[in-house]
């Protein structure tokens, strides 16, 4: 395979090989650098020379460690770990869940029990679609789908609200209209797609995999939008589930403290540009995980509420929001890494620092004012209208998903 003026570099995703072309000048500057391959046949590539560059022959299967034996790589164990809290912090503080007097965000629930669902949720799904390359905007959003239905058969919250009174508005078949919203609106992006978005910028390289998340953090009126309905969403209900402004204060102070700590002890990783293996794990990690998620849901749905079990056909039905959601992901196309990785600006990392103090801050004032109708209002208004944001949303990417698996047959 010549490659004219450029080197090609090998790197391992999954069981794919992926192929990314360099300038000439890249490999020229790093010929001092100390390169390892290893392959499951432990067979070295071939290296030949070329008139004007380097053909490089790989093995079947290949992996590629720069400066670093294959058994020194950067331990990513804390990167994962800080990638882990800005989920929890995403999901569970915004939405007020993890920060009550009873469940305060530096409990024992929370750190035993909760922030390992979240934990293995989310490098569960960003292993399969990574692996699958279905990694798009709306591919993403599908697998936030599959993974907020955890709210069916592990909280049971779409069938029976979210505490002893029920449900949060109305029902809408056999389901709270609030707590549905949850799975199509809430949870693919609080606690998928927003910090998969952040890990692309701790962690540029990530961008490659995942290009399409940029809109979230770019400077396009589509961009604007989410980031202005993310702002205004998660200080409205910060506000309102906030308890009082002490004990914001309190809850802020162990998730920064705890987040600066991971974001230190995570700085090697990030520095050594491994963000996919980060995100993407291995086999033996995989298997754990699929393991855990196994005993996990068992456990759950057996022992965490049963009483708040629906009958047999409503769990069943349930299940048609998973076939759906497969099916969706099934029809969208493998998508390769972008090539070159799209450039993440210091904009977009300026904005995330910004939204985090704006989130940290306001909701003290705002939890002062929450009972006031010139934000009560507003603030209802924004939870109604969640749930039909987010059936629009599964339609649309039900439809691109056909759209795609219609452009693949023909």
């Amino acid at each position: 395979m010549g490659v004219g003026s450029s080197v090609v570099p090998f790197r391992h995703l999954g069981d794919r090989l992926q192929i990314q072309k360099v300038p000439w000048e890249w490999f020229v500057e790093n010929t001092s650098k100390e390169f390892h391959y290893a392959s499951s046949e432990q067979i070295l590539p071939t290296i030949s020379p070329a008139s004007d560059g380097l053909t490089l022959v790989p093995p079947s299967f290949i992996s590629v460690a720069m400066d670093c034996d294959l058994s020194q790589r950067p331990k990513v164990a804390w990167a994962r770990m800080q990638l882990g809290l800005i989920v929890l912090i995403s999901a569970e503080f915004i939405s007020g869940a993890s920060i009550r007097i009873s469940n305060p965000f530096f409990g024992p629930w929370t750190w035993l029990i909760t922030f390992w669902l979240y934990f293995v949720h989310f490098f569960f799904f960003t292993t399969l679609a990574a692996r699958t390359g279905r990694t798009s905007f709306w591919a993403l959003y599908l697998w936030g789908v599959l993974y907020g239905l955890y709210e069916a058969f592990i909280t049971k919250v779409i069938w029976a609200g979210f505490g002893d009174d029920g449900y949060a508005s109305w029902a809408i078949g056999p389901y709270g209209y609030s707590e549905i919203s949850m799975v199509f609106w809430f949870h693919p992006f609080a606690s998928f797609m927003i910090p998969l978005a952040i890990a692309c910028l701790l962690m540029p390289e990530l961008r490659s995999l995942f290009p399409g998340l940029a809109v979230l953090t770019e400077r396009g009126k589509a961009g604007r939008f989410a980031q202005a309905l993310y702002l205004w969403s998660a200080l409205t209900i910060l506000s309102f589930n906030g308890v009082s402004s002490a004990n914001l204060a309190l809850n802020w102070t162990f998730a920064l403290v705890l987040l600066y700590l991971f974001t230190y002890l995570s700085r090697e990783t990030r520095n050594a540009q491994a963000g996919e293996t980060v995100v993407v794990l291995g086999r033996t990690g995989f298997r754990i995980v699929c393991a855990y998620l196994a005993v996990l849901y068992l456990a759950t749905y057996l022992l965490l509420n049963p009483e708040n079990l629906p009958s047999i056909p409503v769990q069943l039905l349930t299940l048609l929001w998973y076939g759906l959601a497969c099916l969706g992901l099934w029809g969208m196309k493998s998508r390769p890494p972008a090539v070159p990785v799209p450039k993440v600006e210091a904009r977009e990392k300026r904005l995330v620092r910004l939204f985090l103090v704006l989130v940290v801050v306001l909701p003290m004032v705002g939890v002062l004012v929450k009972d006031y109708p010139a934000v009560k209002v507003p603030t209802m208004l924004n939870f109604v209208t969640w749930g039909a944001a987010g059936f629009v949303l599964f339609g649309i990417a039900l439809l691109k998903a056909l759209a795609e698996w219609r452009g693949q047959q023909s």
